[in-house]
Order: C-alpha cells, then sequence, then structure tokens
C-alpha cells in the first residue's frame, strides 16, 4: 500500500500478479500526505503532517483516530500493535529511545482511552534498530537491537526484560554503522526470525531464526516454500501461494550502489530481480495483508 498523490486514495500493488488497485482510505485529502507506521491484520497506522495519528482500514474505509503522541520527534524508533481495533484485547505500543539516557520510553494505548500510557524503565541497555518495528509474538513485544539482541515488554504485567542469555549477533564493535545494514524481524512458521541485509548486491542475505529452548540464534539456508515481504515497518512470511514464489524474499526498499530501488531475492539461486511488477522507483509503503487479500492469493492457480 502506498500514496501516489495527495488527493485522499492511496494504491494498492500485489506483487504477486502485477494488478494495482486504487483505494481510499477514509481520511479527508486535507490530512495528506500520510505517513506509513505500520500494519497488521489489513489496519495501517498512519501519521498525518501534523503527527496527528489514525488506524485506518483501506478496504473498508473504517478509520480510528489516536491521542497526540507527545514525544513523537526523530526519538522515534518503532511502533505496533496486538489486533484489529475493535477487538477487546487491541494494545497500541510505541518506542522512542531517550537520547538523554540512551534508555527505552514505552507509550501504551486502548482504543477508547484519552491519552497514551506513559511506561518509563531505567534499565533497558539496548538501542533498538533504526526504522525496524517490534514485532507481537506469543503474547509479548520483541524489539530488536542494532547488535542483534532482543528485548522483550510484556503489555499485561507492563515489563520490560532482555533475553540476556541470548548471544548478539555482533559483538560491540563489530555493530554495523548506521545505514550499511537493513534488518528485519518477523514470525515465520510459529518463530521469530531476522534478517540482515547489507546496503549492496554482492552481500548475501543473512536469516537467523531464534531458538527459544536454547536460546540462541540458528542460521536458515532455505524458506521451506515461504516466501518473505520484508519492509522495516511491517514484514510478513507467507506460504508460497506459487511454485515460482517459493523460497523468494521481496524488498519494498533495496541499495544498489547509489540507487534505492524494488528488489527480490531468490535464496536458492541468490539472483536479485530489481523493479518487481515494473515498478521504476521505490515504494514508501507498508506491506498490507488483509484476510481478503490473503485468501484470494492462496486460492490463485499456480
Amino acid at each position: 500500500m502506498y500514496q501516489e498523490k495527495s488527493d485522499g486514495k492511496c494504491k494498492l500493488l500485489d506483487p504477486l500478479n502485477g494488478k494495482e488497485y486504487t483505494t481510499s482510505v477514509g481520511l479527508p485529502s486535507s490530512v495528506f500526505p500520510i505517513r506509513m507506521l505500520c500494519s497488521k491484520d489489513g489496519w495501517v497506522i498512519v501519521l498525518d503532517a501534523v503527527n496527528a495519528m489514525f488506524m485506518v482500514n483501506p478496504l473498508n474505509e473504517d478509520v480510528v483516530e489516536l491521542p497526540p503522541l507527545e514525544d513523537f520527534d526523530e526519538d522515534f524508533c518503532g511502533i505496533t500493535f496486538t489486533s484489529i481495533p475493535t477487538s477487546p484485547d487491541c494494545v497500541v505500543l510505541a518506542f522512542c529511545a531517550n537520547i538523554t539516557n540512551g534508555n527505552i520510553d514505552i507509550y501504551k494505548w486502548h482504543p477508547g482511552e484519552e491519552d497514551w500510557t506513559f511506561i518509563y524503565d531505567d534499565e533497558s541497555p539496548m538501542r533498538p534498530a533504526a526504522k525496524t518495528n517490534p514485532v507481537f509474538f506469543q503474547g509479548e513485544f520483541y524489539c530488536l537491537g542494532e547488535a542483534g539482541e532482543l528485548g522483550v515488554f510484556n503489555p499485561v504485567e507492563e515489563t520490560w526484560r532482555m533475553l540476556n542469555k541470548l548471544r548478539p549477533v555482533y559483538m560491540e564493535d563489530e555493530v554495523p554503522h548506521t545505514g550499511d545494514e537493513d534488518c528485519y524481524l518477523l514470525e515465520l512458521d510459529g518463530n521469530l526470525i531476522s534478517v540482515f541485509k547489507h546496503n549492496y548486491f554482492d552481500n548475501d542475505i543473512r536469516i537467523i531464526k531464534l531458538d527459544t529452548e536454547k536460546m540462541e540464534w540458528i542460521p536458515v539456508k532455505d524458506l521451506a516454500g515461504w516466501t518473505l515481504f520484508l519492509d522495516p515497518r511491517s514484514s510478513f512470511a507467507k506460504p508460497s501461494p506459487r511454485k515460482s514464489w517459493s523460497n523468494k524474499i521481496l524488498f519494498t526498499a533495496f541499495y544498489s550502489s547509489t540507487i534505492k530501488t524494488c528488489a527480490t531475492c531468490c535464496m536458492e539461486s541468490k539472483r536479485y530481480d530489481i523493479h518487481f511488477c515494473d515498478t521504476k522507483k521505490p515504494i514508501d509503503c507498508v506491506w498490507l495483508d488483509p484476510n481478503l487479500i490473503r485468501k484470494c492469493l492462496m486460492d490463485a492457480p499456480c
């Protein structure tokens, strides 16, 4: 899902068949352009030009307005939610890095509440990975750090903890400089995985899976028939609806030398295909995974 013009409409691009659709998102054109922050179950959290925040459903044009987040500035580093806003257990969580002390400020909001609840933990020794949203996994929010460490927030107990037994992907002196590497956190077939990719085509993609029993990262060499849809704001793993898309990774933003573009990568051949669906420029977007579209893709003929 992306916006092409500031006219109150957005585009839906299906990369599997190249079809494109135009939809309204239930917001007046006066709030455009909007900034897309994350998506889940067909809903998207967006921000307008004056930092007003909304949850929108582009298929039925439902809109839920969120209260202002006062500390939403350059220190903002992630947002996600547990379920659709009409669900009684919906929780929206926002993370901000406190530049004063290096800790993490956490804000929680339930639909119907007038304000965000501010949660502060003075022992959060982790800098979240830039532009990579937390993931709600098995009842808790997992936040990926720049070194590949994991922080976990429990929304019921309102507690934050580090997985200290988990060895980071990088040692302190090995952490890539900001902007040199993109990283993603997502759920794949009941497991939590991370994807690391340097911003050049001649570097391999590194996929690792969290072993919760041994508390260690395990390399993943094959996607076993799954397709990954990666974007820092929202990433998804789906069973490949067609054999030709099996074991492929789709990136909405990919760097090649000085060029930023869209690309797919085949894990078997290690080959890249830029400009999927004839997209000639990078897309400022989020992946959208509504149930309706999911069913259509799964029912599509091979």
